[in-house]
């Protein structure tokens, strides 16, 4: 990159966050929960504190909320200063405004039992389009021992209820955290569905056990979406401690996604971090396929730079999306636009220098990457 001042400035233009979860506030114990990065280790005790400290992303988002607040950046005023915003409305609005983040692409399916969706747009003032997560669903089923027979039509009917009824403009999959990418199309039958619930229900405790079913129901939501006509995110890449992270680069998604009739599908590769040449590569070459940032936006802050210009190695414009992960607070929804849109003008600025760009390149691009591309795709933004 280089070392000279960013010829480009996006700090005004609008933020579509294409991918994060609603939250509750909370203000307990010594800090601010929204500071943490989602891979610290829990709690409060010393080495709980010392181990999320000694984090570059900690280190960084507590400078930045004190400078905002205007208090000294340690980790107890900030979190004395944040609990003082008595309007939780107002203090988001004070964020979102300094970032213009117009809408928010909310995943329900975390954190488990769900947050209250009323409440959360009652203090989130941006629009908001809410996805459904087809995993709390195959729970539900699980838990409860339903048959075959019961178990398809309340999973089908669950899906289209929820886009026909019930609002949502998405769905999602976290196969990656239960049995990894790797989706066999062996599985895509009923008969290969019915056995694998079988399998699922014997052995309740061994989560490879429902790896059939899991392919299954994963095979016939994409169907769904195809039907509905909705795009589908899937998790790829990192995740908390359970994610099976080893099964869980997006290229093993390839053979499903080239297939018919999935590859008629929108799919979002949701996170895509650290496989982002894998991504881009994917958004190059399938059609249908789209990247998101989020979660290596803003958690592995030191990257940002070059998750963005990775992800521009290959895959066109129009399928690259902004987003945050943020599942804590609306700091750090407001903290993942801040650093996305510094680093969209270091690269794009880098590009310039090296003529790759033109001027109106990189604004049109920076446009769509983070809020364009997202109103596009879920047909109602702004």
């Amino acid at each position: 990159m280089t070392d000279a001042a960013p010829a480009f400035d996006f700090s005004a233009f609008s933020v579509v966050d294409n991918h994060l979860h609603p939250y509750e506030i909370r203000h307990e114990g010594s800090r601010y929960a929204p500071l943490n990065s989602f891979l610290g280790m829990p709690g409060e005790d010393e080495a709980a504190l010392a181990h999320r400290d000694a984090m570059l992303y900690q280190r960084w988002a507590t400078r930045q909320l004190a400078a905002f607040l205007g208090v000294e950046p340690t980790p107890e005023i900030v979190a004395e200063a944040r609990a003082a915003q008595g309007d939780e409305r107002a203090w988001a609005e004070r964020l979102f405004r300094d970032q213009n983040i117009e809408a928010l692409v909310v995943d329900t399916g975390y954190p488990q039992p769900p947050v209250d969706m009323a409440g959360f747009a009652a203090i989130a003032p941006a629009e908001i389009v809410t996805i459904y997560r087809i995993e709390p669903a195959i729970k539900a089923l699980l838990d409860e021992g339903v048959e075959w027979d019961d178990l398809v039509p309340r999973f089908d009917g669950g899906i289209e209820r929820a886009i026909r009824d019930e609002g949502y403009l998405g769905l999602k999959s976290i196969i990656a955290y239960r049995t990894g990418l790797e989706i066999d199309l062996a599985h895509e039958s009923d008969e290969a569905g019915r056995a694998g619930l079988k399998q699922a229900l014997a052995s309740p405790d061994d989560m490879a056990a429902s790896k059939a079913l899991r392919d299954h129901l994963l095979l016939r939501a994409l169907r769904h979406a195809v039907a509905l006509r909705v795009p589908f995110q899937i998790h790829t890449g990192i995740g908390d401690r359970d994610i099976v992270l080893e099964r869980c680069n997006p290229v093993l998604l390839n053979p499903v996604l080239k297939r018919e009739p999935y590859r008629d599908a929108k799919v979002i590769l949701i996170h895509t971090y650290p496989y982002v040449a894998e991504a881009s590569w994917m958004a190059a070459a399938l059609p249908n396929v789209w990247m998101d940032l989020s979660e290596g936006i803003p958690f592995a802050v030191t990257a940002v730079d070059r998750i963005f210009a990775t992800a521009l190695e290959l895959a066109p414009i129009n399928r690259i999306l902004y987003g945050s992960d943020a599942f804590a607070g609306p700091e750090q929804i407001w903290l993942g636009a801040k650093v996305a849109k510094a680093a969209l003008a270091r690269v794009f600025t880098d590009l310039l220098h090296k003529d790759l760009v033109t001027e109106e390149d990189a604004r049109d691009a920076a446009r769509a990457i983070l809020a364009g591309n997202a109103r596009v795709l879920y047909g109602v933004l702004g």
